[in-house]
């Protein structure tokens, strides 16, 4: 028996094996998360990251306009090598925060037989995800607390976004064998930015990191003449003109184990 999720103008059917929360024909409604727009710490101020304003940067054309699918399918070129994921992996697989679902063709190619699924808090992206790439993946608008069960998730560049940021990882671990988290390495927070959390080695120790790894990656560090211009060229002018010096943009992916019997 398959359990049927619909959403935009497609469908997509899953196993109910894997998804047993599910009824047939049921709807996937978002729920408004709680941690959106609360107050940050790390920032102290208002989270701009509400479901509103991605509809706005996913419904408008701002996030292709400012080069977003680019940096979505050269985040996952780069740390898809450091996913303990066999080939022949055939489970499912959820891209959480898949955002316009540039990153689900290269799962594809990497990972042939396994089912995949994007969810993201906008339902603009999500409508949009199914016109694209509906004949690769099944998506739906969510949350961390509305999210299926999956084998394993990938939260790629999304929790540095949240407020709850460990909570929104803790919900997620709970309802997966294996979590990825792929953020930004020792970042420079802006005030009222888009990313309101910094991470390093010692980030989510209390949820029982497997391991982690420092690595460039497309889309977000230095490469080529970008990065000789800006860390070596700019970096010798800068303690001259009393600024500080600039390091490479890293990103940090960790690794966490689940439930065995999660999906």
């Amino acid at each position: 028996m398959n359990a049927v999720w619909t959403g935009g103008q497609s469908r997509c059917a899953i196993s109910s094996r894997k998804l047993p929360e599910a009824r047939r024909g049921q709807n996937l409604v978002a729920k408004t998360p709680s941690n959106w727009g609360r107050i940050s710490a790390m920032q102290g101020g208002y989270n701009i990251n509400t479901p509103e304003y991605w509809d706005q940067r996913f419904g408008s054309g701002d996030w292709e306009n400012k080069g977003g699918r680019e940096q979505t399918a050269g985040f996952v070129l780069s740390f898809v090598g450091h996913l303990r994921i066999p080939r022949n992996f055939n489970g499912l697989l959820l891209d959480f925060g898949c955002g316009l679902g540039d990153a689900l063709p290269v799962l594809h190619e990497h990972f042939p037989q396994a089912r995949l699924m994007g969810l993201d808090v906008s339902s603009a992206a999500v409508e949009r995800c199914h016109a694209t790439y509906g004949h690769l993946a099944c998506f739906v608008v969510g949350d961390a607390a509305s999210a299926p069960r999956a084998d394993i998730i990938l939260a790629s560049n999304v929790l540095e976004h949240l407020s709850g940021d460990e909570e929104a990882a803790a919900l997620l671990l709970r309802k997966c064998r294996e979590l990825y988290v792929i953020v930004p390495y020792r970042e420079k927070l802006v005030e009222g930015g888009e990313h309101v959390n910094r991470y390093d080695e010692q980030s989510f120790a209390r949820l029982g990191v497997a391991e982690c790894t420092v690595f460039a990656a497309r889309g977000w560090s230095q490469f080529g003449w970008e990065r000789w211009v800006d860390l070596y060229a700019k970096n010798l002018l800068r303690p001259l003109l009393g600024k500080p010096t600039v390091k490479r943009r890293l990103q940090i992916i960790y690794r966490l184990v689940g439930q065995p019997n999660a999906a």
